[in-house]
């Protein structure tokens, strides 16, 4: 007994391992908080396998991922190869070609008259001129060429009748313009630009309006004292009333009798044997388009081209008067007072190509340009189209040059689109 009293305590009552019970946690609960955890964890710490469910479930959702990669990745091989194959087919369509160049012949058109010497016939009483040779034709010295009857008399009565002869070879007309005036000897033989400004301004609405034009023809060939060049000598009785000279040829007339009135002028026979004169009014530019002495190709539509001299290129109000002497070819200048002719300025290399490569942008003519296989619109004017092909050259300060590469069939091909191949 006095050993149990002896000082020691009890022993304080611990759980089933060895917990001191003072934790106030129950055996049961103990117990159960192991059992809680065992399916999240095992002994070193590792995470149990995931159901079954869950792997298939995980397994799908990659596949889902995997097919929609695949599918993104063949959608853009799918548009890469597709604008590969469009570029291509756009590319063949639309035909490139090098630009090559040709020797260009720059010209210039305008109205012209041409001046040969003149003969003249007018007549003193009003009558029918009866054209024996049609209007245009080439006579030979000393043929009958025309009658007139004047008004009063009777066709059987040879007083009143009158034949008319030429005077010299060359082309018969029956419609003088006034312009006769100058191609008698004195103006004809010192034409200029300013002589031949004056006499056209002044004669031109004259003639057209048929007003005063026998009237200045007269009072010219009296202050030239060439009156003498409209009188026959005897032998060739130009205004006689005789028999003399050659009967025409037969041929069938076609030219129109026509009334004519007192002091008119009736008849001009144009010597095609003397010298031909060209003027010509073309337009305005900076420069002038030649100089005295240069030499000149002149064309004229449907007869082909001649040679001439420039004798003279002056200012006139509405652009440049040029005087040529015409030296060889273009007989139908000799036919006929007026014409639309081309002068031949000269040559220059020039950009060539084919019909339908230039197109219009903005209303702006140019051709699509090739550089490092990007296409670019580049503005040019059209100076001539001939046999398929387009003469141009580049404006706004662009040029266009030999060798550049450009679009055939510009329509299409766009501004920056890239050419394959």
């Amino acid at each position: 007994m006095a050993m149990a009293s002896s000082g020691r305590r009890p022993a304080k009552r611990e759980g089933a391992k060895g917990q001191p019970a003072s934790k106030g946690l129950s055996e049961s609960k103990r117990l159960q908080e192991p059992i809680r955890l065992a399916p999240k964890t095992v002994s070193g710490g590792r995470q149990d396998k995931p159901s079954k469910q869950d792997v298939r479930r995980e397994r799908k959702k990659h596949q889902r991922r995997f097919r929609l990669a695949v599918l993104f990745i063949g959608l853009i091989f799918l548009a890469g190869s597709l604008y590969s194959l469009v570029g291509f087919a756009l590319t063949a369509l639309a035909d490139l070609d090098i630009i090559k160049t040709m020797a260009w012949e720059y010209s210039a058109s305008g109205q012209a008259w041409s001046f040969q010497r003149e003969l003249i016939t007018s007549t003193d009483q009003r009558g029918t001129l009866i054209p024996i040779v049609n209007e245009g034709e080439r006579v030979s010295k000393g043929l009958e060429v025309a009658r007139l009857n004047y008004l009063g008399g009777t066709s059987l009565n040879e007083e009143s009748n009158r034949r008319l002869y030429s005077p010299v070879a060359g082309i018969v007309s029956y419609e003088p313009d006034g312009l006769e005036i100058v191609s008698i000897k004195k103006d004809y033989e010192e034409l200029t630009v300013a002589l031949l400004e004056e006499k056209i301004n002044l004669l031109a609405p004259a003639a057209k309006e048929n007003q005063g034009l026998a009237g200045l023809l007269q009072d010219k060939m009296a202050q030239e004292g060439a009156g003498e060049e409209t009188a026959a000598p005897p032998e060739e009785p130009l205004n006689s009333g005789s028999t003399l000279g050659q009967a025409a040829p037969p041929v069938v007339i076609k030219t129109p009798p026509k009334e004519v009135a007192a002091g008119a002028v009736i008849m001009k026979i144009t010597d095609n044997l003397s010298d031909c004169y060209i003027y010509i009014r073309l337009p305005d530019q900076e420069e002038a388009p030649l100089t005295a002495a240069d030499p000149v190709t002149m064309r004229l539509e449907g007869a082909g081209e001649g040679q001439g001299t420039v004798l003279e290129c002056e200012k006139i109000t509405e652009g440049w008067g040029v005087l040529v002497k015409l030296e060889t070819g273009l007989e139908a200048l000799r036919h006929g007072r007026q014409h639309q002719l081309t002068l031949v300025l000269g040559t220059e290399d020039k950009a060539v190509v084919s019909q339908g490569t230039v197109t219009i942008k903005n209303g702006q003519q140019g051709v699509y340009v090739v550089e490092k296989n990007r296409v670019h619109f580049q503005p040019v004017q059209v100076l001539e189209e001939r046999d398929g092909l387009q003469v141009i050259e580049g404006v706004e300060d662009q040029e266009i040059k030999a060798g550049d590469m450009v679009v055939t069939r510009p329509w299409f091909v766009w501004e920056g689109m890239r050419l394959r191949g």
